[in-house]
């Protein structure tokens, strides 16, 4: 067969196939507006039901309890901090396989332990607060409780930075 043959053929099955689509003399049902369909009556607005108070997610001792446990982890941020400031010193200048440079390391990975350890209850606060805001309670203790972990999470990750960029000379 040509090709001119086998394209004439494959038009021709095309033609008879779609031929097949374009109806077959049923009419099919009006897309218009019927009589069930026509709103009938009158409505009366249904008086909204009250509301109760919706209760706070956490208690005040729930969320001081968590600020409290991250500011125990920043006082031990703190303690730590001098000691691995002096190990970063004493690396500063030397190679990469010096025993003072791993030192330093070691004690930096420590150290950023304890920032996370600081960071667990500041997760802890945004489940409390994505809980409140999906269930409309009250978020502002919330976000009290936050912005005091969030200070001590900023103070410990300006540290960190400033020792690994130490460690890194």
């Amino acid at each position: 067969m040509k090709p001119e043959n086998s394209t004439r053929f494959a038009a021709l099955v095309t033609c008879a196939l779609l031929s097949g689509c374009a109806g077959s003399g049923v009419r099919y049902p009006s897309l218009a507006v019927r009589d069930v369909e026509r709103a009938q009556g009158q409505f009366a607005p249904v008086d909204a039901p009250e509301r109760a108070p919706v209760s706070p997610v956490a208690s005040a001792d729930d969320l001081s309890a968590l600020v409290i446990r991250a500011s125990q982890s920043h006082t031990r941020f703190i303690e730590t901090r001098p000691a691995v400031r002096q190990l970063v010193s004493a690396a500063r200048g030397q190679g990469i396989d010096s025993n003072a440079r791993q030192l330093a390391l070691v004690a930096l990975a420590d150290l950023t332990a304890l920032h996370s350890d600081t960071a667990i209850p500041m997760n802890d606060l945004d489940l409390l607060k994505a809980k409140a805001a999906t269930s409309f309670a009250p978020v502002e203790a919330i976000d009290i409780a936050r912005a005091a972990v969030a200070q001590l999470l900023a103070e410990q990750e300006r540290e960190l930075d400033s020792l690994a960029s130490e460690v890194a000379q």
